[in-house]
This record gives C-alpha cells, sequence and structure tokens, in this order.
C-alpha cells in the first residue's frame, strides 16, 4: 500500500457526522451516494470539488476489495447511527485498515505514546516520523515536499480531535479511550476480516488498535468469550481468536 494525502482530506472535512452518514450508503448504494453528495449537494459541501474530494476519500479510505468486510462496515456504522462515540472509533478503525500512513502515525506514534501513559503528542514527533518514515520511500519523497509534510501532521492531529480521541490546541493530550465488551466483540470481528493477520494475535500489531492494554486484553477477550461473543484458544504463549457469528448476524449475535 502506497502512501497517499487522504489524511489531509479527512483532516480538512468539518462534520465528521457525514461520514457516518456516508459510510452505508458507500456500501449499499454508491450510486445513490454519488448523486446525494456530488450532484444534491445535501451534506452542504461548497464548491463540487470538495464534493469529489469527498467521495474519492470515501472509496479509498473506507471501501476494500474484501466484500464481507464492506458489508461490515454498512452493518455496524447502520447499527451506530445514534452512536457518536462507537461511530467515531470504527472510523478510526477503518481508516487505519486502508490508509498506509494513517495506520503506522497510530501505530508507531499515537498508540505507542498513548499506552506509555504520555501526556500527549507533539506536532513535531509527527513531522519528525512522517519523515522518517519517507527517508527509505524514494517516491513518497519525490512528492511530499516540507509543507505537506507540515499539513499533514496538523491534519492527522486534527483527526484524532475530531474523532474525540485527543484534545487541546498545540499539544494533543491524550482523552481516556474505554472500549467496552461489546465493541471490543466487534473489533474482535472486525480483525478476523482483515488480510494478513498474525494468527496469534498476541503478536499482531492491529491488538494495540483495541485499546485495552497487553496487561488486561486476556481477560477482557475471555469475559466477552464466555458470552459467546467470540470464539479463542490460549495455550500459555499463543492467543487464537475467531468471529462466533457470520458478518450478516453480528449485531443479533452481540447486541440481542
Amino acid at each position: 500500500m502506497k502512501y497517499n494525502t487522504d489524511i489531509n482530506i479527512l483532516g480538512s472535512i468539518p462534520n465528521y457526522e457525514l461520514i457516518y452518514k456516508a459510510l452505508p450508503l458507500l456500501v449499499e448504494d454508491k450510486s445513490g451516494l454519488d448523486k446525494m453528495l456530488v450532484e444534491n449537494n445535501e451534506f452542504n459541501l461548497r464548491t463540487e470539488k470538495s464534493r469529489k474530494r469527498f467521495l474519492s476519500l470515501l472509496n479509498s479510505g473506507f471501501l476494500t476489495d474484501n466484500s464481507e468486510l464492506n458489508d461490515f462496515t454498512r452493518i455496524i456504522s447502520t447499527f451506530f447511527e445514534d452512536d457518536l462515540k462507537s461511530q467515531s472509533i470504527l472510523v478510526f478503525w477503518l481508516f487505519s485498515i486502508n490508509n498506509r500512513l494513517f495506520y503506522e502515525l497510530n501505530r508507531d506514534v499515537f498508540l505507542k505514546y498513548y499506552f506509555q501513559g504520555r501526556a500527549g503528542i507533539p506536532k513535531d514527533d509527527v513531522i519528525a516520523y512522517i519523515k522518517d518514515a519517507f527517508s527509505e520511500d524514494e517516491e513518497a519523497r519525490s512528492k511530499w515536499s516540507e509543507v505537506t509534510i507540515e499539513t499533514t501532521a496538523s491534519k492527522y492531529l486534527t483527526i484524532l480531535k475530531k474523532l474525540d480521541l485527543v484534545d487541546g490546541v498545540r499539544i494533543k493530550q491524550f482523552k481516556y479511550i474505554r472500549i467496552d465488551d461489546e465493541l471490543l466483540a466487534i473489533f474482535i470481528h472486525l480483525y478476523k476480516l482483515i488480510a494478513n493477520r498474525k494468527s496469534n494475535i498476541l503478536e499482531d500489531d492491529f491488538l494495540l488498535f483495541s485499546f485495552v492494554s497487553e496487561e488486561n486484553i486476556l481477560e477482557r477477550l475471555k469475559k466477552i468469550a464466555k458470552k459467546d461473543w467470540i470464539k479463542m484458544n490460549f495455550n500459555g504463549v499463543a492467543l487464537n481468536v475467531d468471529a462466533a457469528f457470520e458478518t450478516k448476524n453480528i449485531i443479533d449475535g452481540i447486541y440481542r
């Protein structure tokens, strides 16, 4: 997956409820979304160019070649339509899956600092990370100017703030993120739909995105496994997890 500037587009969206409203349509009715967004401007974006950029972002940042993963997006985003906190976490997960730079910044800066107990994330640290990541990527170095990198760092922090994960102005300070049992079960089902994940989830970087510490994850997963929301097997070293329901039945299974 190549680096792109989708972070800049996402960071410029004025109201993330637009994204939450668009996700089910992106999977279920793409032509209807195109008409609603571009032709009718029902999302009230100022110019046709901005509407097309938003539509392009939705397709590249939230739609995949995996039809079951797309169905998951439609089902979960529809169910959470009145739950802004869960919607924001879902967007955080989905965009991480589909955007290389967002994933790496979350893994190596945001979540690393979060679990280290730091107060927040300075913009300079984000800039330094991007420059270091691009130092070994000739294509990225040739296309990303200093201004673009600084803009991306600012937009990245703006995304985290709009998703209610950080707060503050100059230095974005961490907010406490509590993932309840139901949402953790949703996370495991999502994990099993992503390609190229490790069979032992304890060795997979994506586990960080659950916002559950390494010390607590085993007990949390045991708890939801007892409710038959996931399947798991732990041999003392490796932890294998699986979905307990087909994607189409996930809501009825967990929220019955």
